[in-house]
């Protein structure tokens, strides 16, 4: 399409090119013969208007609805032009006569003004929203008022005297040729004003140039004819010719007048809004200039006037163009900050993807979390008619692994473990990461033989070669199974069931994976009945908090407390966190358990406060699946705001199961840091990773594990250890809280070793808060 553009625009330039050529030579030529000089004359007028009309009429008929409109005025000004040049070359050889006033040509000349007049306009429309009426009319106002001053001294007053002696309709008429001439000149510059935003395309410059040249060559032809200087053959018509030639050859460029019409942006063009600027100035300066020539009553007065309006006019461009040069500086201020704002956005997004893609995967391995499972375990519950297997698996030897290499190794070994996974688990099947190296997968598949082929399948898988840091590790893994809806139709119900199935696999003797039986291990059975009435206990209100004292040793007084759960079973009586924490870990109960204890932990010090006491400090334990929760910073944030909370004085405590080497755990313990909650590492020493982590940690206290602290009177090492945990806390300006005193003599032996906190039962137990409350706490002022 591009390369035949690009030949018809060859081909019509060298056409016109040679035409002109050719007509300028005849004309040369016979310009001493009147007869050939007119014949010849006439047949190259006629073909120069011919070709335009056609060409226009072309380009109407190719022409888009929006711009139709314009090419059918501009092929009926040329065609009218047609007419009038046939007219006149007929009236001179047939009837030997050659009225330039009144004749059928005239008429015709009349009709294609306006006919160009309607073809303005429509341009002027399509700019009609983009433009105002004074930028269009104010420029070409002045300009015609010069060139109708000029038209009038020169051409059309002379004119109208030799017409006095007629009617004044034939005086008017007499002097509607060089009149139209200016109208059309005046649409000119308003259609150039219009557009003078836009870039300089083909097709308007064709209109531009070839407008001109056809006012030009029609004032000097009429001026001619006044002073009865035209004859048919005159080089004047050469120059009409021309410029019907070029007017016509806008329509090779139809496709810029189209682009024009859809109203799609065009760069801003300097150069035309100068010029803008100069065609009104030019045609003043032209006036004064005439004044100036003319020298009638030309004096000192008329002098200052031209001055001063030439400083006048000086002034205005300067100002015009120091106001354009301020607003393209600030259009490039404006694009500059919408890249910027848009560079922002695009930012915004790829961040809100980021969280959103985090909320429902697990960053280590890239797979869905445990979120993630439960919503698309659902949609498979409602989608899946004819059922599906979940398989719960986890990795055999896995704590090896990190136990003697490190926590990165162990991270390494899962994302390897994920793609086998995905690699294997066949088309339809889901991959999920439960936590630590636990893994769900879901089954399309519910016959047997089916399922067993599968897990057979990623078992093998994972019993390949890994290779881990240059070192060659071995693992497999225990995998549970249950069947929907075979087993249940409730997705938690299915994957504690699973979850039984994998433990019992797990102990088995030669068994790495079982399908769920209600008679597969009663203790199991158990666990899942305790599970459920943990969750009815929640609901019902059955957990409490209990309080232990943590005693500052400088000032000897209490300044803080540690929260305990408790549940008040309604059968069991009161059980301590060791007899339903594990299997809240396990089940994952304990993120709901956890969020539960935070909010009741900032309503009972909010509660404190408006009684009238002192604050203190309390120190609320976080497990590793609450802490690795998606939602976990927005539950916080939110209990702290629901209680209206200070979090200077919240403390969360964390275990070293935590993977520290993990970027996203980082990120969130950077965060809680950032709202001014204080973190500290509870049971310290009891993990390999803390010394090379520790620097590392935006912590604030380390809580010396009991183990330690329980016979570090008796044993060597642990006093050893203790001491050395105290030294290097010190160095680090971190706060130490031992745990666990129960003896005068270890309390004597942390104070003279610098501990600030210690914590046990020979300061106090946990205790209800009303009891913590009358024994601990201190009225305010």
């Amino acid at each position: 399409m591009e390369r035949t553009k690009k030949k018809n625009t060859k081909a019509y330039t060298s056409f016109v090119f040679i035409f002109l050529l050719f007509s300028a030579v005849y004309l040369f030529l016979f310009r001493q013969e009147p007869r050939e000089l007119a014949i010849g004359s006439g047949i190259i007028a006629i073909i120069g208007s011919a070709l335009p009309a056609f060409w226009s009429l072309r380009a109407y008929q190719a022409a888009e609805r929006q711009v139709r409109k314009f090419w059918l005025f501009l092929s009926l000004a040329l065609l009218s032009c047609l007419i009038a040049t046939m007219s006149s070359y007929f009236y001179e050889f047939y009837f030997g006569m050659n009225d330039v006033f009144i004749s059928v040509a005239d008429v015709l000349w009349n009709a294609a003004i306006i006919f160009s007049l309607l073809a303005f306009l429509y341009l002027i429309k399509q700019k009609a929203d983009e433009v105002t009426i004074y930028e269009i009319v104010y420029d070409a106002v002045i300009i015609i008022v010069a060139a109708a001053c000029i038209s009038w001294e020169f051409l059309q007053k002379q004119t109208w005297e030799q017409l006095s002696q007629n009617s004044f309709i034939m005086q008017l008429f007499g002097i509607s040729h060089p009149a139209g001439d200016l109208i059309v000149l005046f649409f000119l510059v308003c259609v150039f004003n219009a557009l003078s935003y836009q870039r300089l395309s083909k097709a308007l410059v064709c209109i531009y140039v070839g407008f001109l040249l056809f006012l030009i060559s029609d004032t000097i032809f009429l001026y001619l004819a006044s002073q009865h200087m035209y004859y048919f053959g005159h080089p004047i018509d050469w120059l009409g010719t021309a410029s019907l030639l070029i007017i016509g050859g806008a329509a090779f460029f139809a496709e810029d007048l189209h682009v024009l019409s859809r109203q799609e942006a065009y760069p801003s063009s300097t150069s035309l809004f100068s010029a803008r600027l100069w065609f009104s100035n030019v045609s003043v300066l032209v006036l004064l200039a005439l004044i100036v020539a003319r020298g009638d009553g030309f004096d000192l007065i008329a002098f200052g006037c031209i001055v001063s309006t030439l400083l006048i006019i000086f002034r205005q461009m300067h100002t015009m163009f120091q106001n354009r040069k301020l607003m393209l500086e600030l259009e490039g201020k404006v694009l500059e900050r919408t890249e910027e704002l848009i560079q922002k956005n695009k930012e915004l997004e790829a961040s809100t993807e980021r969280a959103e893609f985090l909320a429902g995967h697990d960053p280590l391995t890239g797979l869905p979390n445990r979120r993630e499972f439960d919503r698309i375990a659902s949609e498979w519950v409602k989608t899946n008619e004819n059922g599906f297997a979940l398989l719960f698996m986890d990795m055999d030897r896995f704590k090896w692994v990190n136990d003697t290499m490190n926590h990165g190794a162990g991270d390494l070994l899962l994302r390897k473990v994920a793609k086998r996974l995905l690699a294997n688990v066949g088309a339809g099947a889901s991959v999920f990461r439960q936590g630590g190296d636990e893994f769900l997968v879901l089954l399309p598949v519910t016959e047997v033989p089916e399922i067993d082929r599968a897990v057979c399948d990623l078992i093998q898988s994972l019993e390949q070669v890994f290779f881990i840091h240059d070192n060659e590790v071995f693992i497999s893994a225990s995998v549970g199974i249950s069947l929907y809806p075979e087993h249940t139709d409730d997705v938690e119900l299915l994957t504690i069931k699973a979850d039984i199935a994998m433990y019992a696999a797990k102990k088995s003797h030669g068994k790495q994976w079982l399908i769920y039986d209600e008679t597969l291990l009663p203790a199991e059975q158990s666990k899942l009945e305790l599970e459920k009435e943990m969750r009815y206990g929640l609901e019902r209100g059955e957990f409490c908090l209990h309080f232990q004292p943590l005693y500052h040793m400088d000032s000897e007084t209490v300044s803080g407390a540690e929260v305990l759960m408790r549940w008040q079973h309604p059968k069991r009586g009161l059980l301590y966190p060791n007899s339903f924490i594990p299997l809240a870990e396990e089940s994952r109960f304990i993120i709901p358990l956890g969020r539960w204890m935070i909010r009741e932990a900032c309503r009972q010090w909010r509660s404190w406060q408006e009684q009238g006491y002192e604050p203190i400090s309390l120190a609320v334990n976080i497990s590793v699946n609450q802490f690795l929760h998606p939602d976990f910073l927005t539950e916080l944030e939110e209990a702290l705001q629901e209680h209206d909370m200070d979090p200077a004085y919240l403390e969360l405590e964390i275990t070293e199961n935590i993977p520290f080497s993990d970027t996203y755990a980082i990120a969130i313990l950077e965060h809680i840091k950032q709202l001014g909650i204080r973190i500290s590492i509870d049971d310290f020493g009891t993990g390999y990773s803390s010394l090379q982590y520790i620097q590392r940690l935006p912590v604030h206290t380390l809580k010396i594990d009991r183990s330690f602290v329980h016979d570090m009177m008796h044993n060597r090492n642990n006093k050893v250890l203790v001491e050395t945990i105290l030294m290097m806390a010190k160095q680090l300006n971190l706060e130490v809280i031992a745990e666990g005193v129960e003896e005068q003599d270890q309390l004597a032996f942390l104070k003279d070793n610098g501990c600030a906190f210690v914590q046990g039962y020979l300061i106090g137990k946990p205790v209800e808060e009303e009891i913590f409350r009358s024994a601990w706490l201190y009225e305010q002022g």
